[in-house]
């Protein structure tokens, strides 16, 4: 699966881009909301979000890079967002975010800055539908990856193999052509694609992004088939 970052599209001609990456198939769309305060950025907002889902009919992944996750839970679901997460550092109790994504029929994610290990994860991970691993600082785009941070991504597949669980495998930070297929290798399901993959500039948008979700698609099911047989 791909999701689009539209952190990265062009923001003057928002909604022809994502008609166009809509007739190409993508799975998601992946939205910061930042705060100014847990990054030093600011990004999309909660009516950018209300006019994206009024143009497109994709469902809305929304990666919370704000110090209170909790008080923006209520204000997501009246936007018709169908998953979010935030980082594992901004609670002393995740289990009440999750709570509050369940209760609003919100899919439940919890994101990992580079410095956070995997197994920090461990006591929620039976209640997540995903995870989503930063390969980069959070807050700032166009940040080339950090290779070490690739096998946190296996470490995530070997507990979810572990425990017999299904939540997925999300990964942003400098998602590429080039690591694309070792990123899959090693267990991940959604590649966060921007500036070095589908929004690179290079090309037609809809041709790149089509081409960007095939080759993963393909890698996956390449790395399906190899578990079955191996």
């Amino acid at each position: 699966m791909i999701a689009p970052t539209l952190a990265c599209a062009d923001w003057l001609n928002l909604e022809r881009e994502i008609a166009v990456m809509d007739r190409a198939g993508v799975d998601l769309y992946h939205i910061d909301l930042m705060d100014g305060h847990y990054v030093p950025n600011l990004c999309f907002n909660l009516d950018i979000l209300r006019a994206i889902g009024r143009v497109s009919g994709t469902p809305l992944d929304i990666h919370l890079m704000v110090t209170d996750p909790l008080d923006y839970v209520e204000r997501l679901a009246a936007c018709g967002v169908e998953r979010a997460c935030a980082h594992l550092d901004c609670f002393r109790d995740p289990g009440i975010f999750l709570e509050a994504l369940e209760e609003r029929g919100i899919k439940k994610g919890l994101a990992l800055s580079p410095g956070d290990g995997a197994e920090r994860l461990e006591p929620w991970l039976e209640r997540l539908d995903y995870v989503l691993v930063m390969l980069v600082s959070p807050g700032f785009s166009g940040q080339q990856p950090r290779p070490e941070l690739f096998e946190k991504v296996a470490e995530l597949d070997r507990l979810r193999r572990e425990r017999g669980l299904s939540f997925l495998i999300e990964v942003d930070g400098g998602v590429s052509w080039e690591n694309a297929g070792p990123l899959v290798e090693r267990g991940a399901d959604i590649l966060v694609s921007g500036l070095f993959a589908s929004l690179d500039r290079r090309g037609e948008l809809g041709e790149r992004t089509r081409s960007f979700r095939a080759r993963s698609r393909s890698l996956r099911e390449r790395h399906t088939e190899k578990e079955l047989t191996g």
